[in-house]
């Protein structure tokens, strides 16, 4: 026996914003969750498997215009043509409450009660599958206590949509412990909602196949399903479990360390080479990457500067625009540092010395860092030195990845340490 675990399918899920992105491949990444599914899919019919599992948020959102739900409807007639079962539990994003209660579900689909678990058995194999769709988007209680005795003779299936273990990256839905599934006594917890990939235990398994297609750059790496073959469905014998990757389009946070002679043809050298290696691994997909630049490095005096990093940042797009299609540079970011030896230079016994010493005694204060203006209005009136293009994004809202007001008060300090330092050194202190 054969089948394939999915969850977090996410269709149409929609990625705001990409507009405000230089260059982003809009329309790519807007159908890159159906295109996922569309593997899910083609992956039953070529394996030949028995049935399908979705583990709960196939959807979105509310299905207001119905093309998600047509476009869901259409791929699972594809499996009932071929007499291939489908087995659904809504989820958070995809709860009765919402809107799914309207799709035009095939009649292969299986769809659980949200009013309490069931069990149902599939039509020619001893196969008994629990499950429970969520009434509503915010289910807090663990459900796990509700779910029916495992069946006698058969594989057992737990379809649930859960946090478990409490993983702090997602809501706590239907919260349990894994201890509690694993003495439930079923020999196979499908699970949803977590969308990193995680086997939390064997014998009986008890697995998480993480979302089909990254939805952004917090999703980063290899997205799918789970191909699972059972050798013993009475003894609950599992042979094989196979990851299979259905995400056309590869999300990457990238760190380029720069070393203390890295000038600027360095950094790009590096930018090149990093990105041949990162479209390479991701085999034909689109590669949607974050860089950040870290290290000691002598560009370090160029890229405190806000026309050098604008212009660092068009270079760095440009040079991805070489790969073709391959590859879009989500954002950049250079986190890099003085190659100067700083600790020695706040020593020294004069206005070079003091200058260090002072910044650093503002960084290391929060007292004094928490009477510094708000940096919400601070960076609305940054408009030099001292504001990054990436920076701006974030200040602005498009970015949606907003600093820490601390993290930004010391960047911004530490940016103008090294802008005086720079002037200071270019004005003739040769002994620096």
């Amino acid at each position: 026996m054969r089948f394939v675990h999915t969850a977090d399918i996410h269709l149409d899920s929609p990625l705001r914003g990409l507009e405000a992105y230089p260059g982003a491949p809009v329309e790519r990444l807007r159908i890159a969750t159906r295109q996922a599914f569309d593997r899910v899919v083609n992956l039953c019919l070529e394996e030949r498997v028995d049935f399908l599992i979705i583990a709960g948020d196939l959807f979105d959102t509310d299905v207001r215009d119905f093309q998600a739900a047509l476009a869901a409807a259409a791929q699972l007639r594809r499996l009932d043509q071929a007499e291939i079962p489908v087995y659904l539990i809504l989820g958070n994003h995809d709860s009765v409450e919402e809107a799914t209660r309207h799709v035009p579900w095939p009649k292969n689909v299986t769809l659980f009660d949200h009013r309490q678990p069931e069990t149902v058995r599939h039509p020619t194999l001893p196969v008994a599958l629990h499950g429970m769709s969520y009434p509503k988007r915010e289910v807090t209680d663990n459900l796990v206590p509700l779910y029916p005795a495992p069946v006698a003779g058969c594989f057992n299936i737990g379809l649930l949509h859960t946090n478990t273990g409490g993983n702090t990256q997602h809501a706590p839905y239907a919260p349990c412990p894994v201890e509690e599934l694993v003495a439930k006594g079923y020999h196979y917890w499908a699970l949803g909602h977590v969308h990193e990939h995680a086997v939390l235990h064997r014998l009986p398994h008890v697995i998480y196949p993480g979302n089909t297609q990254g939805r952004h750059v917090r999703e980063t790496g290899r997205k799918g399903c789970l191909l699972v073959t059972v050798n013993d469905t009475n003894g609950g014998e599992i042979q094989n479990l196979e990851f299979r990757e259905t995400d056309v389009v590869r999300w990457s946070r990238v760190t380029i360390p720069l070393q203390p002679p890295d000038d600027a043809d360095a950094l790009l050298d590096a930018t090149r080479d990093r990105l041949r290696e990162l479209i390479q691994e991701a085999d034909g997909r689109l590669v949607a990457a974050r860089l950040e630049y870290t290290g000691r490095c002598a560009v370090h005096a160029l890229l405190a500067k806000d026309a050098a990093r604008q212009q660092f940042t068009a270079e760095i797009r440009s040079l991805a625009a070489d790969f073709g299609d391959d590859v879009w540079i989500e954002k950049v970011y250079f986190r890099t540092q003085s190659p100067l030896d700083l600790d020695a230079m706040r020593g020294r016994q004069d206005l070079l010395g003091q200058l260090l010493r002072d910044v650093s005694a503002l960084v290391a204060d929060p007292n004094v860092l928490s009477s510094l203006p708000d940096t919400a209005d601070l960076a609305a009136k940054v408009g030099g030195e001292l504001q990054s293009e990436t920076e701006a994004e974030e200040t602005s809202g498009t970015g949606g990845d907003y600093l820490k007001d601390r993290d930004r008060q010391v960047a911004w300090l530490r940016d103008a340490e090294t802008l005086l330092l720079s002037h200071l050194i270019a004005a003739g202190d040769e002994s620096a």
